[in-house]
C-alpha cells in the first residue's frame, strides 16, 4: 500500500500539468468517427496553443482517445505558446528554406510563415525568430476531419499553397494525416520535413513498458546513449529503466541506409495499447528521440517542387488495444 501511494504521488504532478494545459482556452475543434475521438488545436496568429518558429501550427492535437487510452497530449509540465518545443504530437517541422540565400532579409518555414533572418549566424530550430509574413489560414471543419490550408506568398521570392488534413476513417480505428504542398513562387522549394511523434500512450512515464519496433533492424553503432537507458533488440527498441525528469536520449540515422517506409509500431505493453505508422512515401533518414514522457520515432521526408507544381504525402495511423 505505501508503495502505491508513493507512485499516485509521482504521477499527481503530471496529471495536474496536464489539466493545467487543456484548461486554456486555445482555439479548437474535436472530431470524432464514433471509434475515435480527437482534440486538435487551431492556428491562430494571437490567441493559437502554438506560436513559435519551429513545428508547422496545423493539425497539433491535444488529445486522442480510442477503447478509454489517451494516446496523444502535452509531455511537459508548463505551456508558453512562444517556446519552439512546446507542442503536441504528431507534430510536424520543415527544414528552414531560404536561410542561406545570401541576399535575403527573411526566410520560410513551411507551416509558420515567412521569419526575420538574423544576419552572421547560422540557423538555429530552437531559437525563436521574429514573424514578418504569416501569411492567410483558411481552416474547414467537419465532424470526422479538419482541413487547414496555408499560403504565404513573396518571402524572398518563395511562396505556397500548403493543404494539410486531419482526418479520421469511417468504421475504423484509423487516423490519416493528408498533405499537399503547392510551389505558387517564383524558386525552387527544396526542404525536409519529419513529423516528432510525441506520442504519450496513457499519459504514463517513459520506462520498461514502451516499446518501439521498425521495419528494419536498428544500426546500434550510432547510438547516442551514454546513460545505458536503451535495449536494443533487432528492430525493437526498448527501455531498460524509466528516465528521469529532464533525462532524454537521442539516435541519429538509425536504420543506416536501409530506409523504407514500412511500419513502425508503439506500444504500451502495460496497457496492451499500441500504434502502428506508415506512409505512401519513402523516408529519407529516420531519428528516434525520447524523454520521460514521450518517446518518438522521427520519419524524414525530402521535398522537392518546382514553381507551378505540388506534392503530396500522407501518414496512415491505426490505434490497437490487445
Amino acid at each position: 500500500m505505501r508503495l502505491l501511494f508513493i507512485s499516485i504521488l509521482l504521477l499527481l504532478p503530471v496529471f495536474f500539468h496536464l489539466g493545467e494545459i487543456k484548461s486554456q482556452d486555445y482555439p479548437s475543434h474535436s472530431i470524432s468517427n464514433g471509434i475515435i475521438t480527437a482534440g486538435i488545436y487551431l492556428p491562430d496568429n494571437e490567441n493559437g496553443f502554438y506560436r513559435a518558429s519551429r513545428f508547422d501550427w496545423s493539425g497539433i492535437i491535444y488529445e486522442l482517445k480510442y477503447k478509454g487510452c489517451d494516446y496523444l497530449g502535452p509531455w511537459y509540465s508548463k505551456h508558453n505558446p512562444s517556446v519552439n518545443d512546446a507542442i503536441c504530437g504528431p507534430a510536424e517541422e520543415f527544414e528552414e528554406i531560404g536561410w542561406y540565400d545570401e541576399d535575403n532579409a527573411d526566410f520560410l518555414k513551411i507551416g509558420v510563415g515567412g521569419l526575420r533572418k538574423l544576419q552572421a549566424e547560422k540557423y538555429d530550430k530552437f531559437k525563436l525568430y521574429e514573424m514578418t509574413n504569416p501569411g492567410k489560414w483558411t481552416i474547414n471543419r467537419l465532424d470526422c476531419k479538419v482541413q487547414f490550408i496555408h499560403e504565404v506568398e513573396d518571402v524572398s521570392g518563395y511562396s505556397y499553397r500548403y493543404t494539410k488534413c486531419i482526418e479520421l476513417v469511417n468504421g475504423s480505428p484509423k487516423l490519416l494525416i493528408k498533405h499537399t504542398l503547392e510551389n505558387t513562387g517564383k524558386k525552387l522549394i527544396r526542404t525536409n520535413v519529419y513529423n516528432h511523434n510525441f506520442f504519450t500512450i496513457g499519459h504514463l512515464p517513459t520506462n520498461a513498458d514502451v516499446t518501439v519496433k521498425f521495419p528494419e533492424d536498428a544500426v546500434r553503432s550510432i547510438a547516442y546513449d551514454k546513460s545505458n537507458i536503451l535495449n536494443i533488440d533487432k528492430n525493437e527498441i526498448g527501455f531498460r529503466r524509466q528516465l528521469a525528469a529532464n533525462e532524454n536520449v537521442m539516435l541519429y540515422s538509425i536504420l543506416g541506409d536501409s530506409v523504407t517506409n514500412g511500419p513502425i509500431i508503439i506500444e504500451n505493453r502495460k496497457l496492451k495499447a499500441g500504434v502502428r505508422i506508415v506512409s505512401d512515401t519513402g523516408y529519407s533518414t529516420v531519428h528516434f528521440w525520447a524523454s520521460e514522457r514521450t518517446y518518438c520515432p522521427e520519419p524524414y521526408i525530402h521535398i522537392e517542387v518546382l514553381p507551378q507544381n505540388k506534392i503530396s504525402w500522407e501518414f496512415e495511423y491505426t490505434f490497437y488495444v490487445k
